[in-house]
């Protein structure tokens, strides 16, 4: 991949960046450039480099090759500037449990060396913001996993940085935390910020994020708009659930025949059909299947999507094993 170079509007340049631990390479002559204001993603198996890039780009770690420039600014070298202009929550949160809520984000607004005269304001605010008016008051002690999580990322962003770096800020999160948690970002980049996530929910990457940066194995594989992942590595296809396990060769070869099919993969009772588009009206999949005497116990349908395209492009499809051609179309390569 071209190294990009560096322009005003890029909140984010990263220039044959590489980190290693040992013998493990973390991080493998990476290059990107995210343009500010944007909501990036960045996803890939554990062990992929995730937050080993974060910790590049919020100053912890140094990369041992390459350059790296976060808001025009070296991020080792000029931490204690950057601080003041990115904010960073990492996977652990370091809280004191037997300080309140008030009592811990009165600390850090003092050790961020914010004006005194504005922090009742900057602290309900984030109070308000990230839900916690109904616990501040009390030890963290007793707090759940999800309420220290929004504490944590109210903590990292008190003092409104312009870039904002979050490790896995889901992960603790219920269902309703995480669309608040999407939905606050998402307005926090329409008004000039940038925001960086890793993530392993390709479902709210592909629904909120500008750009996703895949990784594999500490390897950039992509640095896209999702739509665009998406529309080049990923297809329609319709997933069979068999009453028993079939003879995998031969309903690869039985089903790479119809029409449209442009991949076949068998796994366990499980199969599955990739096709440039899906057949109107009824499934000839299932007629066929019929006619061999296999029972099915149910299918869907399902529209290409990130996941996919996430698979092919890092090679670890669940349900692509040795898949088979079909006469819809050559088979594409991820």
């Amino acid at each position: 991949m071209p190294a990009p170079s560096s322009t005003p509007t890029e909140a984010v340049v990263a220039e044959g960046a590489s980190k290693s631990f040992g013998g493990v390479r973390a991080l493998d002559g990476v290059s990107f450039a995210l343009p500010a204001g944007e909501l990036v993603g960045v996803a890939g198996a554990n062990g992929s480099g995730k937050s080993t890039l974060l910790r590049l780009l919020a100053g912890i770690l140094e990369a041992d090759a390459g350059t790296v420039r976060v808001l025009g600014r070296h991020p080792r070298r000029e931490r204690a500037a950057l601080r003041r202009e990115a904010g960073y929550a990492g996977q652990e949160a370091a809280l004191d449990p037997e300080m309140t809520g008030w009592e811990t984000l009165r600390l850090f607004h003092a050790l961020l060396g914010l004006p005194h005269g504005e922090r009742g304001r900057r602290l309900e605010t984030a109070v308000e913001e990230h839900g916690l008016a109904e616990v501040c008051g009390r030890r963290v002690s007793g707090w759940s996993g999800g309420q220290r999580q929004r504490l944590h990322l109210a903590l990292a962003t008190l003092h409104a940085p312009r870039l904002v770096l979050l490790d896995e800020p889901t992960a603790s999160l219920d269902p309703e935390g995480r669309r608040a948690l999407w939905d606050r970002l998402t307005a926090w980049c329409r008004e000039g910020r940038t925001v960086v996530v890793s993530t392993h929910d390709l479902a709210e990457v592909a629904a909120h994020c500008d750009r996703v940066l895949l990784f594999r194995g500490g390897r950039l594989l992509a640095a896209e708009r999702p739509a665009a992942l998406v529309a080049a590595h990923s297809r329609p296809r319709t997933v069979i659930t068999l009453a028993r396990a079939p003879d995998a060769d031969a309903m690869r070869g039985a089903l790479a025949v119809l029409h449209g099919v442009t991949e076949v993969a068998v796994r366990g009772e499980t199969v599955t059909l990739w096709r440039d588009r899906h057949p109107a009206g009824a499934e000839p999949a299932l007629e066929l299947l019929a006619a061999r005497g296999m029972v099915y116990r149910g299918y869907e349908r399902r529209e290409p999507e990130l996941a996919d395209a996430y698979f092919r492009l890092t090679g670890s499809a669940p349900d692509a094993e040795r898949p088979a051609r079909g006469r819809g179309g050559r088979r594409r390569k991820a």
